[in-house]
């Protein structure tokens, strides 16, 4: 069955590559495909001149119409009219490439899997002739043509690859296909994508399958080709993502409070009061709390924050100026009940302490 199928395929290349042959050639391509030889085929589409392909405005292009069944005959070829997807094989930074169009817009490259010799390093031109990695010196040398090297050669061979996802194109558009079928789903393990018709695999999107105006990112390419296709095959809504792809997590963004600023520094004695003006108004108005880091200061502006520290046990407490005071010369704040006792010096009553005015507290960003 193997065997079959690849010999279909390329019987197939034969007649997207080499256009219309004569019925001698017809009739013996596909007795070797009922036969199963392949290596007849391949020969003949080798020796076939270039100048029976249809040349296109500035370029030359190959047709693919081939029905998409396990085995494909020429019997299988459908008339040219109605073919919206066509190939243009060249060559890529020393590779061989193979470029498919849909309605004459570019969908995706075939790379080669290996770089071409230097003396095959020619671009082909319009009008040109096949490029030279698709001879072979000696056509008629023995070669493997076992259902392994059929398959690691459709691997190989952008050409392949391209013609069959033309057929497949061709024969789902005159299948009057819903474009909103053609999505693209992610291979996490394999780190590609595949774009898929009603579920079923289309293409792979990979390092050797990729936008024809790379983006440089598999996702990326593949979803961009993906759109192309539902816009050309029946121009259905883009999508947005790509569906089984691992979202990426934002980073985490933490704020870390940053030391608040010191404007000003200043020492002297500070005092506290309590109990006996707990519940009266303060000179700002604020009804004053014994038990909130609260004090009073006879000149800073109501709402600013000062650190206090106890410079003989070297204790800090952060107060907010409420009040008017101390008015006992010699002291530099009058602080709450509350204040003191962080401080440790409500037994004392009074103490040395340091003044320092704080401004805004400030918060970096830091990802995480």
């Amino acid at each position: 069955m193997n065997q079959i199928f690849w010999s279909g395929l390329i019987t197939g290349l034969v007649t997207t590559i080499l256009g219309t042959t004569s019925s001698t050639n017809a009739q013996q391509t596909q007795a070797v495909t009922q036969g199963g030889e392949l290596k007849l085929v391949a020969t003949q589409m080798l020796r076939q001149p270039i100048r029976s392909l249809p040349v296109a405005p500035r370029e030359r292009v190959a047709q693919a119409k081939i029905a998409s069944t396990p085995a494909l005959t020429l019997s299988s070829v459908q008339p040219s009219e109605g073919v919206i997807a066509k190939i243009l094989p060249h060559e890529l930074a020393g590779r061989k490439a193979v470029t498919l169009y849909v309605r004459s817009i570019p969908i995706l490259t075939f790379l080669g899997s290996d770089p071409l010799a230097a003396k095959n390093s020619q671009l082909l031109e319009a009008g040109g002739s096949i490029p030279p990695w698709h001879k072979q010196s000696e056509p008629d040398a023995p070669q493997d043509y076992s259902a392994a090297s059929a398959v690691n050669n459709f691997q190989d061979d952008p050409v392949l690859r391209a013609t069959a996802v033309a057929a497949k194109l061709n024969k789902l558009n005159g299948d009057k296909l819903d474009a909103k079928a053609i999505a693209v789903t992610w291979n996490t393990a394999s780190n590609s994508a595949t774009i898929k018709v009603n579920g079923e695999a289309l293409v792979d999107i990979d390092a050797n399958t990729r936008l024809p105006d790379t983006t440089k990112n598999i996702a990326e390419d593949a979803l961009q080709a993906t759109n192309r296709l539902r816009r050309l095959m029946g121009n259905a809504p883009p999508l947005r993502e790509i569906a089984g792809r691992p979202q990426r997590q934002p980073p985490k963004i933490s704020k870390i409070p940053l030391k608040p600023l010191v404007r000003s520094q200043s020492s002297g004695i500070a005092s506290w009061y309590g109990s006996g003006f707990n519940g009266n108004r303060s000179a700002s108005g604020e009804i004053f709390n014994q038990n909130a880091m609260t004090a009073a200061h006879r000149s800073l502006p109501f709402g600013t924050r000062v650190r206090v520290t106890n410079l003989n046990n070297n204790r800090s407490v952060v107060v907010r100026i409420n009040d008017r005071g101390p008015f006992i010369r010699g002291r530099v704040i009058d602080l709450s009940a509350a204040a003191a006792r962080v401080l440790g010096m409500t037994n004392t009553g009074v103490a040395p302490v340091r003044l320092e005015v704080l401004g805004s507290r400030q918060t970096a960003s830091a990802s995480q």
